[in-house]
Formats: C-alpha cells, structure tokens, sequence
C-alpha cells in the first residue's frame, strides 16, 4: 500500500506534471516522424539540465552538487566531463 501512496503523490507533484506537459509538447512538436531512443534522450537532456542547473546555483561547488543530487563527487566530475558541462 504504501508504494501505491508514493506513486500517486509523484503523479502529482509539479516536477511530474512539468515533465508531462514537456514529454507531450516534444512529441506534438516532432508531429509523428518519431524517435528511436526517445527514452534516452530524455534522460541525458534532463540530467544534463539538473546537473548544469544545480551546479550553477550553487555557484560551481561540485561537493555540495553531488550532495544535492545524491550522487558520489567522482560520478558528478564524470557526468560533467561527459556532457561537457562549464
């Protein structure tokens, strides 16, 4: 029961509904040609976004970064290497 609790609070918070509203913009925009790795697209745009964001507001400090987003500095350092991040 309390999986089910947690999915339903997810589906309604404003990063899931922000997420959903772009998913369905992107796919109306691309009017049917299609993707075949949407999937992973979508997950390297958005975690390069967070990434460069979180990043920015706190002012470049790559430690308080990797502890904001939950990840091992090394990870972050690799990810911001990888999707060469400034």
């Amino acid at each position: 029961m309390r999986k089910k609790r947690e999915i339903k609070n997810l589906e309604n918070n404003s990063l899931s509904k922000t997420i959903k509203q772009e998913a369905t913009s992107y796919l109306k925009k691309m009017n049917g040609t299609g993707v075949s790795n949407l999937h992973n697209l979508f997950i390297s745009e958005t975690e390069k976004t967070l990434i460069s964001t979180v990043l920015s507001y706190l002012g470049g400090n790559v430690t308080k970064t990797a502890d904001y987003l939950g990840i091992n500095r090394g990870t972050l350092i690799k990810r911001i290497k990888d999707y060469k991040i400034q």
